[in-house]
């Protein structure tokens, strides 16, 4: 086994699996099965670092099943570990993600801090990958918090560097810079050559988007000697080929053109063993699906039997379904009858509904003069801003920090009205069309996901924590577009009446055929006297947010018109200082799968999916 690692150690992979083989049939010998599964999980990563991720998926169940039949705990995560390594490789982030969970609450369940950090750090980056950006933050942020409990550089490094490209996938590169710029002090110089190269082009390429060009040279040309150290011809060409574009954005065209070419010579090379690593794994593909068929030929004889025990019940039950057919139609000649009489009824409640329509579009009428009148006043507010800010600018008397304070608020006065036009357009949209709604199953873990992430900066700016803890997958049924303005509008509502330092919190529970959704702030709550008021039955209801954000109250009103256009109802509950939480419904969609329950976190929310 000793002579295994030091040959892996050397990448020398072929010799060291060689002797993790050796070292799993001595064990084998000698009755010692703690010794056979450590062994099979050292040949698996052996087997995974060749390039034979088949066979490496086979070996680590055979460890898996070793270490399980012992309830030896430790050995049980580090394989759901290597797993979880093993499909991330693959791009099967969902399976990488449910290995990482397991091995997670293995960890914690043995008290190990400095493992479960670890595992943190894996659980958030397979999000991320998953484009679930709130809920890599969350995990990212619990192993940044045990790091630095633990005082172990490694882990806060790894988790400031996941923390940089979430934000860098979001768009925000300020964040995303500050954040890799902690990395990289927390970067030891004995950590690998692939990690430090690695660190520094995320650098580099967020100090190009922002504009800092010479800085990102500098770090490229630090990045070059590690890794022709680390003997990586992929990592090196890499490189090369990020300093060309860099030199050819510049006009630097000779030094871009030399890049280039130690690129394209590297990208042979690369090339060469990419291939050959690919050849060895479909070899090996191909010798185990040879055995796979010699399997299912064995049981084809009795698929077949079955099959035509299964076409002699499909005759029978044709036959019992066409006397039911014949019962179903005379009862339904009986119950047309009967329709027939119930429609002359209904013709009269028509007539009387046709009347109360009629005080109704008064009532509406009245409403929309209403709103136009407030929209007109918030409208022109940040608009005379602007133009204020713009003649400043053209007389040019407007120092720095004047102008980088009128450029803020005027920022967030022009995001909030924005999204009052949204609210405005669908409001017109929704009452022009009626009642035309166009369901259709969807996620509602994803939709609440995009929201969260829109709304990523607002939150930032307040120091808001949102946690997703909507079950994956939620499946619901129901208008896609409604769905989406119903949540946007209430996280950013809850935002809005939040303190800095606050918590919004969104969550769902089945409720037999229906979705329950809850949003919930630590916010400043809603007084009793005005709880008749919120969903704007006496008309638009609006107060100042705990940073003094304005609107104008439509945003309830068309969440509660569209959560009862797609048949679900829409409540609240509140205790002033406290908090409020609002709840709505939507119906399950048909066939729904069960949803994968998320693992719970000491300290978190009770179900861990959360940013």
């Amino acid at each position: 086994m000793t002579q295994g690692l030091a040959q892996e150690r050397s990448r020398r992979f072929e010799q060291a699996v060689r002797h993790f083989e050796v070292a799993e049939s001595l064990y084998h010998v000698q009755r010692n099965p703690l010794g056979q599964a450590e062994a099979l999980r050292h040949l698996g990563r052996g087997q995974y670092l060749q390039g034979d991720t088949s066979q490496a998926r086979l070996t680590y169940t055979r460890a898996l099943a070793g270490f399980a039949r012992l309830h030896h705990t430790p050995g049980i995560a580090g394989v759901y570990e290597d797993l979880g390594q093993l499909y991330g490789a693959q791009q099967k982030w969902p399976r990488a993600l449910s290995s990482y969970v397991r091995a997670l609450a293995t960890w914690q369940s043995l008290a190990q801090p400095a493992s479960a950090a670890r595992v943190l750090t894996s659980v958030g980056l397979a999000h991320r990958e998953q484009r679930q950006y709130s809920r890599a933050l969350y995990y990212l942020r619990q192993a940044l918090r045990h790091g630095q409990q633990q005082h172990d550089s490694t882990r806060i490094r790894e988790a400031l560097a996941g923390m940089g490209g979430v934000y860098q996938a979001v768009g925000n590169q300020e964040l995303a810079l500050r954040f890799y710029e902690q990395a990289l002090e927390h970067l030891q110089p004995r950590a690998a050559p692939e990690i430090q190269v690695e660190l520094l082009q995320r650098l580099a390429a967020t100090q190009l988007t922002t504009g800092q060009v010479t800085a990102a040279e500098q770090l490229l040309q630090k990045a070059l000697p590690l890794a022709r150290r680390s003997a990586s011809k992929a990592l090196l060409s890499s490189l090369y080929h990020q300093l060309a574009d860099l030199y050819r954005g510049q006009g630097r065209y000779a030094q871009s053109l030399a890049a280039l070419t130690r690129y394209a010579g590297l990208q042979d090379t690369v090339f060469a063993e990419e291939r050959a690593a690919q050849v060895a794994e479909m070899q090996t593909r191909y010798e185990t699906e040879k055995k796979e068929r010699a399997i299912q030929l064995l049981t084809k004889d009795r698929q077949l039997q079955r099959a035509n025990l299964q076409r002699q019940m499909l005759v029978r039950n044709v036959l019992g379904v066409g006397i039911l057919l014949l019962l179903a139609l005379a009862a339904g000649l009986y119950w047309s009858r009967r329709q027939q009489a119930r429609i002359n009824r209904l013709l009269q409640r028509k007539n009387a509904a046709i009347s109360r329509q009629k005080e109704q579009l008064a009532h509406l009428n009245n409403t929309k003069d209403t709103l136009f009148s407030v929209i007109s006043h918030d409208l022109r507010s940040p608009l005379s801003s602007l133009y204020s800010l713009l003649t400043l600018l053209n007389m040019g008397k407007l120092p720095p920090e004047r102008l980088a304070a009128h450029s803020s608020r005027l920022s967030r006065g022009l995001d909030s009205t924005l999204r009052l036009l949204d609210n405005l357009l669908n409001w017109s949209a929704a009452q022009m069309r009626g009642s035309s709604v166009h369901p259709e199953a969807l996620r509602l873990d994803t939709v609440v996901e995009e929201a969260l992430a829109l709304l990523l900066g607002d939150a930032e700016r307040k120091t808001i924590l949102l946690l997703n803890q909507i079950p994956v997958p939620t499946t619901a049924s129901a208008d896609l577009n409604m769905t989406r303005l119903i949540v946007r509008n209430l996280i950013s509502n809850a935002i809005k009446f939040t303190p800095d330092g606050g918590t919004v919190t969104v969550s769902a529970a089945r409720q037999g055929k229906w979705w329950e959704v809850a949003v919930a702030d630590t916010g400043v709550g809603i007084a009793a006297a005005d709880h008749a008021k919120v969903f704007g039955l006496g008309g638009p209801y609006s107060t100042l947010g705990t940073a003094r954000e304005r609107g104008t109250g439509l945003g309830l009103q068309l969440c509660k018109d569209f959560v009862e256009r797609n048949g679900g109802r829409i409540y609240f509950e509140s205790q002033p200082g406290v908090g409020t939480t609002f709840r709505f419904t939507l119906l399950a969609a048909q066939a729904e799968a069960t949803p994968r329950p998320m693992l719970q976190l000491a300290g978190a929310p009770s179900a861990v999916d959360a940013e």
